[in-house]
Protein backbone atom coordinates (compact mmCIF):
# COMPACT_ATOMS: atom_id res chain seq x y z
CA UNK A 1 0.00 0.00 0.00
CA UNK A 2 2.79 2.57 0.82
CA UNK A 3 4.87 1.67 -2.24
CA UNK A 4 1.67 2.41 -4.33
CA UNK A 5 1.00 5.47 -2.63
CA UNK A 6 5.09 6.80 -3.26
CA UNK A 7 4.26 5.76 -6.69
CA UNK A 8 0.79 8.30 -6.72
CA UNK A 9 2.76 11.35 -5.49
CA UNK A 10 5.36 12.01 -8.19
CA UNK A 11 2.24 11.58 -10.36
CA UNK A 12 -0.22 14.01 -8.61
CA UNK A 13 2.26 16.43 -8.07
CA UNK A 14 2.82 16.16 -11.89
CA UNK A 15 -0.60 16.81 -12.64
CA UNK A 16 -1.21 19.81 -9.70
CA UNK A 17 2.20 21.54 -11.28
CA UNK A 18 0.41 21.06 -15.18
CA UNK A 19 -2.77 22.55 -14.07
CA UNK A 20 -1.47 25.41 -12.39
CA UNK A 21 1.17 26.11 -14.99
CA UNK A 22 -1.89 26.88 -17.45
CA UNK A 23 -2.40 29.80 -14.87
CA UNK A 24 0.79 31.47 -15.61
CA UNK A 25 0.69 35.16 -17.31
CA UNK A 26 -0.82 34.92 -20.81
CA UNK A 27 -1.16 39.12 -20.86
CA UNK A 28 1.21 40.91 -22.68
CA UNK A 29 1.74 44.34 -24.60
CA UNK A 30 0.54 42.13 -27.75
CA UNK A 31 -2.28 40.10 -26.09
CA UNK A 32 -6.07 40.95 -27.12
CA UNK A 33 -9.08 39.07 -24.84
CA UNK A 34 -11.92 38.55 -27.11
CA UNK A 35 -13.88 41.48 -25.22
CA UNK A 36 -11.35 43.41 -26.62
CA UNK A 37 -11.61 43.29 -30.37
CA UNK A 38 -13.87 45.90 -32.09
CA UNK A 39 -13.23 48.79 -30.20
CA UNK A 40 -12.26 51.92 -30.31
CA UNK A 41 -9.99 54.00 -28.55
CA UNK A 42 -7.25 56.86 -29.02
CA UNK A 43 -3.60 56.97 -30.55
CA UNK A 44 -0.76 58.94 -29.43
CA UNK A 45 2.65 58.98 -29.86
CA UNK A 46 5.43 59.90 -27.78
CA UNK A 47 9.24 59.14 -26.67
CA UNK A 48 10.26 56.53 -24.05
CA UNK A 49 12.63 58.66 -21.38
CA UNK A 50 12.84 55.90 -18.78
CA UNK A 51 12.39 52.09 -18.22
CA UNK A 52 12.72 50.17 -15.30
CA UNK A 53 11.38 46.75 -14.47
CA UNK A 54 9.02 46.08 -12.01
CA UNK A 55 7.49 42.77 -9.90
CA UNK A 56 3.85 41.35 -10.96
CA UNK A 57 2.24 39.86 -7.94
CA UNK A 58 1.04 36.03 -8.44
CA UNK A 59 -2.38 35.39 -8.86
CA UNK A 60 -4.91 33.51 -6.36
CA UNK A 61 -7.79 32.18 -8.13
CA UNK A 62 -8.28 29.27 -6.00
CA UNK A 63 -7.25 26.73 -8.62
CA UNK A 64 -3.82 26.08 -6.89
CA UNK A 65 -6.14 25.94 -3.69
CA UNK A 66 -8.34 23.32 -5.17
CA UNK A 67 -5.61 21.20 -6.74
CA UNK A 68 -3.28 21.16 -3.88
CA UNK A 69 -6.18 20.33 -1.50
CA UNK A 70 -7.65 17.82 -3.27
CA UNK A 71 -3.88 16.16 -3.66
CA UNK A 72 -2.87 16.35 -0.28
CA UNK A 73 -6.09 15.00 0.78
CA UNK A 74 -5.78 11.82 -1.48
CA UNK A 75 -2.11 11.77 -0.57
CA UNK A 76 -3.07 11.87 3.48
CA UNK A 77 -5.94 9.01 3.14
CA UNK A 78 -3.33 7.02 1.27
CA UNK A 79 -1.13 6.92 3.41
CA UNK A 80 -2.50 5.83 6.73
CA UNK A 81 -4.68 2.92 7.44
CA UNK A 82 -8.26 2.64 9.55
CA UNK A 83 -10.80 4.46 8.80
CA UNK A 84 -10.62 7.38 11.41
CA UNK A 85 -6.83 7.97 10.82
CA UNK A 86 -7.09 7.65 6.63
CA UNK A 87 -9.89 10.43 7.74
CA UNK A 88 -7.78 12.49 10.20
CA UNK A 89 -4.72 12.43 7.52
CA UNK A 90 -6.90 12.90 4.80
CA UNK A 91 -7.75 16.24 6.07
CA UNK A 92 -4.79 17.28 7.67
CA UNK A 93 -3.22 16.78 4.24
CA UNK A 94 -5.93 18.75 2.01
CA UNK A 95 -5.35 21.71 4.52
CA UNK A 96 -1.33 21.40 3.88
CA UNK A 97 -2.44 20.77 0.53
CA UNK A 98 -4.28 23.62 -0.12
CA UNK A 99 -2.06 26.36 1.27
CA UNK A 100 0.70 24.89 -0.82
CA UNK A 101 -1.22 24.52 -4.07
CA UNK A 102 -1.78 28.35 -3.08
CA UNK A 103 1.70 29.16 -2.45
CA UNK A 104 2.53 27.12 -5.83
CA UNK A 105 0.00 29.01 -7.67
CA UNK A 106 1.20 32.40 -6.58
CA UNK A 107 4.80 31.37 -7.55
CA UNK A 108 3.46 30.28 -10.87
CA UNK A 109 1.98 33.05 -12.10
CA UNK A 110 4.17 36.05 -10.45
CA UNK A 111 6.93 37.53 -12.73
CA UNK A 112 8.53 41.00 -14.11
CA UNK A 113 7.30 43.73 -16.28
CA UNK A 114 8.67 46.73 -17.48
CA UNK A 115 7.18 50.22 -15.82
CA UNK A 116 7.60 52.89 -18.98
CA UNK A 117 7.70 56.37 -18.68
CA UNK A 118 6.95 58.25 -21.76
CA UNK A 119 7.00 62.23 -23.15
CA UNK A 120 4.08 62.39 -25.12
CA UNK A 121 4.40 64.60 -28.04
CA UNK A 122 2.18 67.63 -26.27
CA UNK A 123 4.98 67.53 -23.19
CA UNK A 124 2.83 65.38 -20.95
CA UNK A 125 4.79 62.36 -19.12
CA UNK A 126 2.74 59.02 -18.76
CA UNK A 127 3.74 55.45 -17.26
CA UNK A 128 2.40 52.23 -18.93
CA UNK A 129 3.37 48.75 -17.51
CA UNK A 130 3.07 46.23 -19.71
CA UNK A 131 5.63 42.85 -20.67
CA UNK A 132 8.33 43.78 -22.45
CA UNK A 133 8.41 41.51 -25.78
CA UNK A 134 9.17 44.33 -28.08
CA UNK A 135 12.61 45.01 -26.29
CA UNK A 136 11.81 48.90 -25.78
CA UNK A 137 13.99 50.66 -24.85
CA UNK A 138 14.82 54.39 -23.63
CA UNK A 139 14.78 56.87 -26.68
CA UNK A 140 12.38 54.52 -28.81
CA UNK A 141 9.44 56.26 -30.43
CA UNK A 142 6.49 54.83 -29.47
CA UNK A 143 2.64 54.69 -30.65
CA UNK A 144 0.37 54.91 -27.06
CA UNK A 145 -2.73 52.94 -27.65
CA UNK A 146 -5.81 53.80 -25.40
CA UNK A 147 -8.95 51.70 -24.85
CA UNK A 148 -11.22 49.79 -23.12
CA UNK A 149 -9.54 50.94 -19.92
CA UNK A 150 -5.98 49.55 -20.92
CA UNK A 151 -3.17 51.63 -22.52
CA UNK A 152 -0.47 49.42 -24.47
CA UNK A 153 2.87 50.86 -26.68
CA UNK A 154 3.96 49.31 -29.23
CA UNK A 155 7.40 50.36 -31.48
CA UNK A 156 6.18 53.45 -33.82
CA UNK A 157 6.18 52.60 -37.29
CA UNK A 158 6.05 48.95 -36.04
CA UNK A 159 3.82 46.00 -38.12
CA UNK A 160 1.15 44.60 -36.68
CA UNK A 161 1.59 41.41 -34.91
CA UNK A 162 1.81 38.15 -37.30
CA UNK A 163 -1.34 35.97 -36.71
Amino acid sequence: MISAVIVRIPVLLAVVTLALAACGPSQTGETYKPSELQRGGTVHSGRIIAVEDVPVSGTSSGIGTVGGGVAGGVIGASIVHGRTGSILAGVGGAIVGAVAGNAIEQGITSGRATRFHIQMDDGQVINVVQTNEANLQTGDRVTVLEGGGKTRLTREGSPPPSR
